[in-house]
């Protein structure tokens, strides 16, 4: 049952002891209900998102991890028994096909589909037409994000435009209708206008090559490369790499050439030079070698050796990396600076610095970042990737042992905190500082939990989640008023409520909402003045080149760290908490209790919780030692709280026994509907 459509991102990349690539599949994903417009808006959406800056970065990434080993699956240690898996080699571009097909929060009503990630996300080892359809397929190629192309298939067939495809559902109606906002009641014309807008939207980006197909998967394309070079409609298109790829990797921004070995005479009497001019406090007679084929390489080598680093080297340094930094911004990807380097560098931006790029470093250990972010209180971003000595397990050790340390950071960029998506079955590596779990009766329980948070950040998609809920609520209880009264039931307030019925089917709510920053309103306040422009719904996903996606969340059922629990509102009922478990219940010399298995759920009892009001949490998160949210940022919270869960029921405010319940009724449906949890019962 379904209009089944599949979408393939495709990209230039090496098996293990190729030193060329050719095209292939990245990431496959898998669609119930996709088709005509919505298939264009989908594709638009994702595209649109693959161009947002940091994105885009991500996804050069994930293709970089897979050169030289793609098709070998790794052996993922675990203690959960987990069904069989598929290969899914890029996981950023696979979360990306997740919320670009599955979740739109800027349109309206709110756009979500499917069911979890895990139901979705297909074998990229798999042909195109190798999955059950009935409506097609989407191919995108991102070798390079930038500039991606596309292409719509009847699979195994040519190339299609965005026009082509969508004009089998919608042919085009007669030349003679205008298509003006006066006619916008006649649903054809409505429809033709919509169609149009949609077309537009994916007019920048280019149509692929049948010969990028017939690279990827020549078991399928070659026979139609040939029937159109029968017809004639054949165009030859160079779409392989010339050069060679490197045998390795480079995952981080290529590092500068390394030092030899062997020294000679000049490059020590240069070493000595630097050491001399940075102890006098004078650089200027060292400016003129950075411009000198090699020496570059050994001047910037020796400021890296240089404890501590004194402002004259840091001049120094930053005119041998040769990068044009902002105020704020402190870019040293690829260079193997020192600790106390780093710290000198940090030191000579006078308090300033937001984000801090260490990708690449070979030296810096993760008992190392305490210091760094000592150093610089106001920094908010983090990145750390491809760093030899910080392993994802040592990242989730910080986590565990000093959360603290990292309260005040926004984003860290580590793949400690960009694997696979799982959330279906449990298995989160960390111990999560923020979990949501939204439970209706009879349908899955989402689950999502992050590694860390900052409270605006936090608030930010709180509001997100609920904003949309609260618009559905406030329909339909003006939908029940016009039924009451005997008036005729407004069409988009019973859309709207529609809306909120299905809001809750997938996990894509939850990822967009939990792992999306807003360049244009970061925070609820610039979200409630975006609001205020009346903007138009944003179906094709214009706006999300402004969307960076920040992590992928991960399941947990630990219930660690702080929790918001939902169970979706109507025109009435639903239950909503923020908690937390006690954390008074163990003597001072009693050992902190063991962290269940992955994926064992304890009953709960309602001693084992703590219940808060939004202001009572913010209190608790600054007591912790967190970065207190604007007041203003609050108080909207709480007004959106206030409609989708009005204090005045006293049944949507969960007391301790309600969490309690609901946390129970949450593991006795999970096993109800087969994933892979167990229940302990003391």
């Amino acid at each position: 049952m379904g209009q089944r459509h599949q979408i393939f991102v495709i990209a230039c990349v090496r098996r293990k002891g190729e030193t060329t690539g050719q095209r292939r599949c990245v990431a496959a994903y898998h669609h119930q209900w996709c088709y005509g417009l919505t298939a264009l808006y989908c594709l638009s959406r994702f595209l649109r998102l693959a161009s947002q800056p940091e994105n885009s970065l991500m996804i050069r990434r994930d293709i970089a991890s897979v050169q030289g080993n793609w098709g070998e699956v790794p052996q993922v240690a675990t203690e959960v028994k987990i069904r069989k898996e598929c290969y899914v080699p890029c996981p950023f571009i696979a979360y990306l096909m997740q919320l670009a097909w599955n979740v739109n929060l800027d349109d309206v009503p709110v756009y979500v589909a499917g069911t979890t990630f895990t139901n979705s996300v297909l074998d990229a080892r798999m042909q195109s037409s190798g999955a059950a359809n009935n409506d097609g397929i989407t191919i995108v190629d991102v070798t390079d994000p930038a500039n991606a192309s596309y292409c719509f298939n009847k699979i195994c067939g040519p190339p299609l435009t965005a026009e082509d495809y969508v004009r089998k559902y919608y042919p085009r109606i007669a030349d003679s209708v205008p298509l003006d906002d006066d006619q916008s009641e006649d649903a054809d014309v409505a429809t033709e206008h919509a169609v149009v807008q949609t077309i537009a939207a994916l007019e920048p980006f280019p149509l692929m090559s049948i010969d990028s197909l017939v690279e990827a998967w020549p078991q399928d394309y070659t026979r139609a490369r040939d029937t159109m070079v029968a017809a004639g409609t054949y165009v030859s298109v160079t779409v392989s790499p010339d050069e060679s790829l490197p045998a390795t990797p480079a995952v981080s921004i290529p590092p500068l050439s390394a030092q030899p070995a062997v020294h000679s005479l000049t490059d020590i009497s240069l070493r000595q030079a630097v050491l001399h001019a940075v102890n006098e406090g004078n650089h200027e007679p060292i400016q003129d070698s950075l411009s000198t084929p090699g020496q570059r390489e050994v001047i910037l080598s020796t400021l890296c050796d240089i404890s501590p680093l004194p402002p004259a080297g840091s001049k120094l340094l930053d005119l041998a990396i040769g990068r044009e930094q902002l105020p704020d911004v402190l870019d040293l990807s690829g260079i193997n600076l020192s600790l106390s380097a780093i710290l000198g560098r940090i030191g000579t931006m006078s308090g300033m610095l937001y984000k801090l790029d260490l990708s690449g470093n070979d030296r810096v250990t993760v008992h190392d970042l305490s210091n760094v972010i000592s150093a610089a209180p106001r920094m908010r971003e983090l990145i750390i990737f491809d760093c030899p000595l910080i392993a994802d397990e040592d990242m989730y050790g910080l986590l565990a042992s000093s959360p603290e340390s990292i309260y005040a950071l926004e984003f860290i960029g580590h793949s400690a905190f960009f694997r696979r998506a799982r959330d279906k079955d449990p298995a989160c590596p960390y111990v999560p500082a923020f979990t949501c779990v939204v439970y209706e009766s009879m349908r899955q329980p989402l689950t999502i939990s992050l590694p860390y948070f900052t409270p605006s950040r936090l608030l930010r998609s709180i509001y997100t989640l609920l904003k949309s809920m609260a618009d559905t609520k406030t329909a339909s209880l003006a939908m029940l008023l016009q039924h009451e009264t005997g008036q005729t039931i407004d069409p988009t307030l019973a859309g709207l409520s529609f809306s909120g019925s299905q809001m809750f089917t997938s996990t894509a709510v939850l990822h967009a909402a939990f792992t999306t920053w807003y360049a244009e309103s970061a925070s609820i306040t610039d979200a409630i003045r975006v609001a205020q422009l009346k903007r138009e719904p944003d179906p094709s996903g214009l706006r999300a080149d402004t969307q960076r996606i920040t992590l992928i969340p991960q399941m947990s059922t630990s219930f660690d760290g702080w929790l918001l629990l939902m169970e979706p509102t109507r025109a009435v009922g639903g239950r909503f908490a923020i908690a937390r478990k006690r954390r008074n219940g163990a003597s001072a010399d009693q050992p902190p209790a063991a962290t269940p298995d992955p994926g064992l759920i304890e009953m709960s009892a309602a001693s084992d919780f703590e219940v808060f009001s939004l202001d009572e949490f913010v209190v608790a998160l600054k007591a912790e030692g967190r970065p207190a949210p604007p007041a203003e940022d609050v108080a909207a919270l709480a007004r959106v709280i206030e409609i989708a869960y009005p204090a005045e029921q006293g049944d949507c405010r969960l007391d301790p026994a309600g969490v309690a319940k609901f946390l129970n009724e949450v593991a006795l449906r999970s096993m109800v509907i087969g994933q892979s949890i167990r229940i302990r019962r003391e």
